[in-house]
C-alpha cells in the first residue's frame, strides 16, 4: 500500500518555476520513498518509508499525477527512463529527501552509455533539487517527445556536446537554477526555458526550436573560441536577456549568433557580453557586430547590453562593485525567476546606480543575485587653520550564494551622495567621487572650535548610513585675563622653588591654574629672568628658537605666545654654560582655545602714548608707584568691545631702578610685571594687555623712588568682531645674520622673508599674515633701536626693540608681513651695526 502525508509537498511545474514558488499537493497526495542506503530497501515493494525503493526507476514507474518521489542523497547506478505523465494541476515531483544533505548522483551502470536521465513521452514532471547543496547530479539529460518538464537544481555533465539535449516534438522543457555543461535543443521542440543557470565552459545551441527563452544565465570560465549562444534553423521568437556571456580566446566566432532564419520576433537585451582577446560579440542575421552599440544602431537589438568584463571573483560572483552585471538586469524579462541560482531574491548594491528595468530594477544579470553589506567611513583632516577635509568612503562585503563572504574592492561612488552637517550650522550635499573610492569634501569654519561633523551617505536603494566625526581647528581664539603669576621660582609658585641651571627644563602646568581651562592650546605670557648667574637663554618651546636672553646680574623680561602640550604643560628650559643659572617668573595675560573667543586684527603701527611729548597723556614723567591710564578703544580705529591690545611699551629716562606693569585700567595694585629697568636704561617689550570696561589700560611704574617716561605703540587688538586666529607652529629660526655674515649696518634697512628657515624652503604659512616673532639684537657696535614693519610699506616712527652696545636683547612682537614670503623689513636706527636673529612661533590668520 502507498503511504500518504498531510504536509504540503513541493512540485515545481514550468510556470511555478518561473514564479519562484512551489505548488502544494492535495492532502492525500502520495509520497514514494527511495533510499539506496537503507538496509530495508527493496525494488519489489511499494516505496514506503519503512521499505523504500533501492533505486529511482521503480519509483518513477509507479508515480502517478500528484505524487512526490523523495530520494535519499547517495549515488544511484543505472540509466533512468522517465515516462511518467502528470498534469498541470498535479505534476509528478522528484526531490532529495527534505532535511537531508548532499546530492542525488545518477550514473551509468556497467555497459551503459549515453545520457543517464531520459525523458521519453513524459509530461508535467519536475526534478526539484537545490543548487550546490542539494542537487541532482546526472551524466547527461535527454528529453524526447516530452513536455512541461522542469529541471531545477540539476548538475549535468556533458554527453557529446550537451549536458541537456532536447529533441523530438518536445515543448516547455525548463532548466533552472542548475549547473550544466551546455544545452542542445533540436528542431521540433518549442517554448523551452533556460533560466538562471551556470553554463560552465560550454555552449548553448538552439536549432529550429522557436520561442526559446534564454534568461539570466552565466556562461562562465571558458577560454574556448566558439559561439556560446547559437540560434539557428528558424528558431524565431527567441529571447536572450540578462545573461553573462564571456570567453577569453581569440576567435572569429561571435559570442551570440542569431541567423537570418531566426531573427523574426527574437530579442537580445540586458546581457553582459565580453570577449577579451578579439572582440566579436554578436552576429545578427548573418552580419557581425563588434559592440552592442553597433548592433543597436543597425538592428535595434542589444540596446542595454554591456561589453565589459564581469570581473568574477570566482564562479559565482564579483568582489568589484563596478562589475557591469550589478543592479542592471531587467527583472521583467521573459523567464526571469524571482530567486537566483541559490534561491536568493534580488538585493541591490546600494553603492552603485540602479540601471535595470522591471520591479525591482536593481536585479543582477547572470545566475546569481549578490548580497551586499555596506558601512560608511567618515574621517576628518585639518586643512589649514580653519579648514577641514571630510573623507567619505563606503566599505562593503558581499555574500555569494555559497555563503562565502568577501571584501568588496573599493571603487568610486558617483551614484551615492553625502549630506554633511558640519556642526557649525552649515549643511551641504555632495555627490560621490567618480574617480576615487574616497570622496573628499573641504570646508572652512567661520571661527575656531571643536566641531562634530555628521556625514550621511544617501545610498541608491533609498537607505541611509550616518556616521559622525570630530574635528578641531588648528587655529585658536583668544581670551584675555587679568595678569596672573603662575610661576615664580623664588617663592615656589608653580611647583618649583630655587634656581634653574643650564640644561635644565621644568614642565610648568598651565591649564587648570588661575582659570586657564583644560583644552587651552597656547598662552600669552611674560617671562622674567632674575638673580641670574652667567649668560643664558630661556626657551619655552621645543623648536629651534629662544624667548629671553640675559647676562649675569640682569633682571630682564620678554613676552611670548607659546603652545602648550596636550596636557597643558609649558616647558621652561634654560640654556647656557656651566656657570649659568637664574630664577624664572612667568605671568599669563591670556590664553587661546579652539572655542568661541576673540580674534586678532593687526593695526597700522601708531604711537598712542609718549609722555616726553604729551602724546596721549600730559608731558610729564610717571612718578614712582603711580599708574597712568591709557585710552585704547576709539584710538587708531580700535573698536569699542575690543578685549585686549597688543602694545609695545618702552620706558626711558628712568631716574631709578624699577619695573613697569601693564594691566586693565582700574585693576588695583599689580602683582605682575611686564618689563624691568635700571636707572638711565631704555627698555621695551610688547605685551598683550586686557582692556578694561572703560576702554583703557594702565601702565604702572613700580619703582619705589624713580620716575620714567613711557611710550606705547599699538600693533593690533583682539575683539570678537576680528577674524584673525592664532595658529602655533613648531618654532623655527627664520633669520640669523651671524650665519649669513651680513649684519644690519648703521641706518640699514633690509627686508627679510620670515616664511623660511634661514632663507631655506618655505614653511607653508599663508601669505601676508601677522607673525608672532621674537627679534634679538646681538653683537651691537653701538646702542640704538630696531624698527620692524611690513616690507614695501612706509616705515613708521615706532620702535620694536631697544638695545645698548654689546647687549644680547630679545623683544617679542606681532608683526604684519606681506607676500608669500611673509616679508618683514627691519631698520637699524643706530650709529653702529647689529646682528639680527628672528624666531617664529606662530601666525594669525588673515
Amino acid at each position: 500500500m502507498r503511504s500518504t502525508r498531510r504536509a504540503a509537498t513541493a512540485a515545481v511545474s514550468i510556470s511555478l518555476a518561473l514564479a519562484g514558488v512551489t505548488a502544494a499537493h492535495a492532502d492525500t497526495s502520495t509520497v514514494l520513498y527511495v533510499d539506496g542506503l537503507s538496509t530495508t530497501c527493496t525494488d519489489s515493494g511499494t516505496g514506503t518509508a519503512a521499505a523504500p525503493y533501492c533505486s529511482i526507476q521503480p519509483a518513477a514507474d509507479a508515480a502517478q499525477p500528484g505524487d512526490t518521489v523523495e530520494i535519499t542523497p547517495t549515488a544511484y547506478v543505472g540509466q533512468l527512463d522517465i515516462k511518467s505523465v502528470g498534469t498541470a494541476a498535479a505534476p509528478i515531483v522528484f526531490e532529495p529527501t527534505p532535511g537531508s544533505s548532499g546530492d542525488v548522483s545518477m550514473g551509468n551502470g556497467v555497459g551503459q552509455t549515453g545520457p543517464v536521465l531520459n525523458f521519453d513521452g513524459a509530461a508535467y514532471v519536475s526534478f526539484a533539487g537545490a543548487a550546490i547543496t542539494h542537487m541532482f547530479n546526472a551524466a547527461g539529460v535527454y528529453a524526447n517527445g516530452s513536455s512541461h518538464i522542469t529541471l531545477n537544481g540539476i548538475h549535468t555533465l556533458p554527453v557529446g556536446i550537451a549536458g541537456l539535449h532536447v529533441t523530438g516534438t518536445s515543448s516547455n522543457i525548463s532548466l533552472t537554477r542548475s549547473i550544466t555543461n551546455g544545452e542542445q535543443i533540436d528542431s521540433g521542440s518549442s517554448d523551452d526555458v533556460i533560466s538562471t543557470n551556470v553554463i560552465d565552459s560550454s555552449l548553448l545551441v538552439i536549432n529550429g526550436a522557436p520561442n526559446t527563452t534564454i534568461t539570466s544565465n552565466t556562461f562562465f570560465g571558458s577560454s574556448a573560441a566558439e559561439t556560446k549562444i547559437g540560434i539557428t534553423g528558424g528558431s524565431t521568437g527567441t529571447t536572450i536577456e540578462n545573461n553573462i556571456v564571456q570567453y577569453t580566446g581569440s576567435t572569429t566566432d561571435p559570442a551570440i549568433s542569431v541567423d537570418s532564419s531566426s531573427t523574426s520576433g527574437s530579442t537580445i537585451d540586458y546581457n553582459v557580453v565580453y570577449t577579451s582577446a578579439t572582440p566579436l560579440p554578436y552576429s545578427w542575421g548573418g552580419t557581425t557586430y563588434a559592440t552592442a552599440a553597433a548592433l543597436d544602431a543597425a538592428t535595434g537589438q542589444g540596446a542595454h547590453d554591456i561589453n565589459a568584463s564581469p570581473d568574477y571573483a570566482n564562479t559565482y560572483g564579483t568582489i568589484t562593485s563596478s562589475a557591469p552585471q550589478l543592479n542592471s538586469a531587467n527583472s521583467a524579462a521573459p523567464g526571469a525567476l524571482s530567486t537566483d541560482l541559490f534561491g536568493n531574491s534580488c538585493s541591490a548594491d546600494p553603492a552603485i546606480a540602479v540601471t535595470g528595468a522591471g520591479s525591482p530594477a536593481y536585479c543582477d544579470r547572470g545566475a546569481e543575485q549578490q548580497t551586499f553589506s555596506t558601512s560608511l567611513v567618515a574621517s576628518t583632516n585639518a586643512q589649514g587653520p580653519l579648514g577641514v577635509a571630510l573623507s567619505s568612503s563606503l566599505v562593503q562585503t558581499t555574500t555569494f550564494g555559497t555563503g562565502l563572504s568577501e571584501t568588496v574592492t573599493a571603487a568610486p561612488t558617483p551614484a551615492v551622495s553625502y549630506t554633511i552637517n558640519w556642526g557649525d550650522g552649515q549643511t551641504q550635499t555632495v555627490q560621490g567621487s567618480s574617480t576615487a573610492a574616497v570622496t573628499s569634501t573641504p570646508h572652512t569654519y567661520p571661527a575656531p572650535g571643536k566641531y562634530t561633523v555628521t556625514d550621511t551617505a544617501n545610498l541608491t536603494d533609498g537607505t541611509t548610513i550616518v556616521k559622525t566625526a570630530s574635528v578641531a581647528t588648528t587655529a585658536s581664539s583668544f581670551t584675555a585675563i587679568s595678569p596672573q603669576r603662575i610661576m615664580d621660582t623664588r617663592t615656589g609658585t608653580g611647583g618649583l622653588q630655587g634656581y634653574l641651571y643650564a640644561g635644565g627644563c621644568y614642565g610648568l602646568q598651565v591649564t587648570g591654574v588661575d582659570g586657564i581651562p583644560a583644552g587651552a592650546t597656547s598662552v600669552a605670557v611674560n617671562l622674567t629672568a632674575t638673580s641670574t648667574g652667567g649668560s643664558g637663554v630661556f626657551t619655552l618651546t621645543s623648536g629651534n628658537a629662544s624667548n629671553l636672553n640675559f647676562s649675569a646680574g640682569q633682571t630682564v623680561a620678554n613676552s611670548a605666545i607659546v603652545p602648550l602640550s596636550s596636557t597643558g604643560v609649558l616647558p621652561v628650559c634654560l640654556n647656557g654654560n656651566a656657570s649659568t643659572y637664574a630664577q624664572a617668573i612667568v605671568d599669563v595675560t591670556g590664553y587661546f582655545t579652539q572655542s568661541t573667543g576673540a580674534g586678532y586684527q593687526a593695526a597700522t603701527l601708531k604711537r598712542i602714548l609718549d609722555t616726553r611729548s604729551g602724546t596721549g597723556a600730559p608731558e610729564a614723567k610717571v612718578g614712582p608707584k603711580t599708574g597712568l591710564s591709557v585710552p585704547i578703544t576709539g584710538v587708531d580705529s580700535i573698536p569699542a568691545g575690543a578685549t585686549a591690545v597688543a602694545v609695545h611699551v618702552t620706558e626711558t629716562n628712568a631716574t631709578g631702578n624699577g619695573w613697569i606693569a601693564a594691566q586693565p585700567d582700574g585693576a588695583g595694585g599689580p602683582t605682575t610685571s611686564s618689563l624691568n629697568y635700571a636707572k638711565g636704561q631704555t627698555i621695551s617689550n610688547t605685551v598683550i594687555v586686557p582692556i578694561a570696561k572703560d576702554g583703557s589700560i594702565e601702565l604702572y611704574n613700580g619703582s619705589p623712588t624713580g620716575s620714567v617716561d613711557l611710550i606705547a605703540d599699538v600693533s593690533g587688538y583682539f575683539a570678537t568682531s576680528a577674524d584673525g586666529y592664532f595658529v602655533p607652529v613648531t618654532s623655527y629660526r627664520a633669520v640669523d645674520t651671524r650665519q649669513t655674515g651680513y649684519a644690519l649696518g648703521s641706518d640699514g634697512d633690509e627686508a627679510f622673508p620670515l616664511n623660511t628657515i634661514n632663507a631655506g624652503a618655505l614653511q607653508g604659512l599663508p601669505a601676508g599674515v601677522s607673525l608672532a616673532v621674537n627679534l634679538t639684537a646681538t653683537d651691537e657696535t653701538a646702542g640704538g633701536s630696531l624698527i620692524a614693519y611690513p616690507a614695501g610699506t612706509p616705515m613708521p616712527n615706532t620702535s620694536a626693540l631697544n638695545f645698548g652696545k654689546g647687549e644680547n636683547v630679545a623683544g617679542f612682537g606681532l608683526f604684519a608681513t606681506v607676500g608669500a614670503a611673509d616679508a618683514l623689513s627691519v631698520y637699524n636706527d643706530s650709529p653702529g651695526s647689529t646682528d639680527l636673529v628672528a624666531d617664529v612661533f606662530g601666525y594669525f590668520t588673515n
